[in-house]
């Protein structure tokens, strides 16, 4: 895919990550109207860091989902423990719950 009128958005994306490798930790969010093409600027950053060997997650904001705050961050979350339980030892697994669970709570 070709990032048409985007480039200094994937380079503001590259910016953050390349903080990230450094340490930082970074936090980005994509917004614009429908059809601006925020997914594949989404898709196409997530390449470049898969490339890299980096991990990417997303979440979408659904305007179903608007009275559920933080419904995005839930998603992305989500993905990334689905990716965790697919890719971890048993042992990994139950230390992963428990520093999410002290850190999280119980609920």
């Amino acid at each position: 895919d070709t990032i048409y009128g985007q480039r200094n958005e994937l380079k503001s994306l590259k910016e953050c990550y390349n903080h990230s490798l450094k340490g930082n930790h970074e936090f980005a969010i994509i917004a614009g109207p429908s059809g601006s093409g925020k997914t594949v600027l989404a898709n196409r950053f997530a390449e470049i860091v898969a490339v890299d060997g980096g991990l990417f997650l997303s979440g979408k904001f659904d305007q179903l989902q608007q009275a559920t705050p933080f419904s995005a961050l839930s998603l992305a979350f989500n993905e990334y423990c689905n990716m965790l339980i697919g890719s971890v030892d048993s042992q990994n697994a139950v230390t992963i719950a428990t520093t999410l669970r002290d850190a999280l709570g119980q609920d």
